[in-house]
Order: structure tokens, then C-alpha cells, then sequence
């Protein structure tokens, strides 16, 4: 896999076909017919499983109760089976597509980054990894950019703690 080679942002889109219903659960899009195939296979095999391991403990072991949590575990494990079934079966209908960010959104992000209560810090500051990670993705630049604006204007601006303006809490921390 190679490394990407600008700034991308995920972005999801719907394969087209025709007549299809999606509808909207737990916060996923899915496909109503399979769906309902999904939820009808976990169904059956769950319960078939079930049923065929209570009846097979019933005979295999003396306490009621265990007999039931060991078939309840096989009727799990049967669910379990079926949805990773299902997923095989069943191929997911989105397609990620990798879409480059431009320099605009980028610098925004950025801006807002640096106004927060620590501000940025330094390229120099963090290691020589993800220095090169920042390089790979088409980042580095940018914050370079904005460290060097930063400095140029902390240089052209007054301090704010100079004589004539003490901080004022009393300079203490």
C-alpha cells in the first residue's frame, strides 16, 4: 500500500441501481430486502442452533440449567456465524471515495488549531516521524506556513506582558 500523496478527506457515495429501498439504521444507510435476508438467515440458523444443542445437552448433561446456558452459548455462537455469513454474502453498496482537500480548507482547519488555548507549537517540536508523516500527506508545508506567519506576527506585535501593560493577575501564575 502505498503512502497518499496530498491531504483527502473521505467522502461516501451510493452506488446507483434501480428500485432500490435504503433505510436508515443506527446511523447506517442499508438496503431493506437485504436487510430483511440478513435478519431472516440469523433467525433460523440461530434458533435451529438453539434448539438442536438443547435438545442435544438435555441428553448429555444431568443439570437442566447447564444444559440450557451451554445451548443459549451454541445459539450465540450460531448468530455470530450467521452474520459473518451475511457480511460475505451480502457486499456492502457504499464506495469510499479519497477526495484531495484544497489549501483554503486546509489553512482554516489550521487557523482554528492555532487560536485554541495552547496554540500550535513548533514543527521542530514534534519527531522526525511525523514530521515526514506531515510531509507524506502534503501537510508540512502548511504548517510551516502558518508557524512562519505566526512568528512574523508575534515580532510586528507588542508584547503582552510589557512594563506598561502588566498582566493582571499580579504576574503570578
Amino acid at each position: 500500500m502505498s503512502p497518499p500523496q496530498s491531504a483527502t478527506t473521505p467522502t461516501t457515495t451510493t452506488a446507483p441501481t434501480d428500485q432500490q429501498t435504503y433505510l436508515e439504521v443506527w446511523g447506517d444507510t442499508v438496503n431493506g430486502r437485504h436487510l430483511a435476508i440478513s435478519v431472516a438467515v440469523g433467525s433460523v440458523v440461530g434458533a435451529s442452533a438453539l434448539l438442536a444443542a438443547q435438545s442435544l445437552f438435555e441428553r448429555v448433561v444431568s443439570e437442566p440449567s447447564l444444559a440450557q446456558a451451554y445451548s443459549l452459548l451454541v445459539g450465540i455462537a450460531a448468530c455470530l456465524l450467521a452474520g459473518v455469513v451475511c457480511g460475505i454474502f451480502i457486499k456492502p453498496k457504499r464506495i469510499v471515495a479519497l477526495a484531495a482537500a484544497d489549501a483554503e480548507s486546509i489553512d482554516g482547519v489550521i487557523t482554528t488549531m492555532s487560536e485554541q488555548r495552547q496554540g500550535l507549537g513548533t514543527l521542530a517540536d514534534i519527531p522526525e516521524q511525523s514530521r515526514q508523516e506531515l510531509r507524506e500527506l502534503g501537510l508540512y508545508d502548511h504548517f510551516a506556513a502558518a508557524e512562519a506567519e505566526h512568528a512574523q506576527a508575534s515580532k510586528t506585535s507588542p508584547s503582552k506582558t510589557s512594563p506598561s501593560n502588566p498582566p493582571k493577575d499580579g504576574g503570578r501564575a
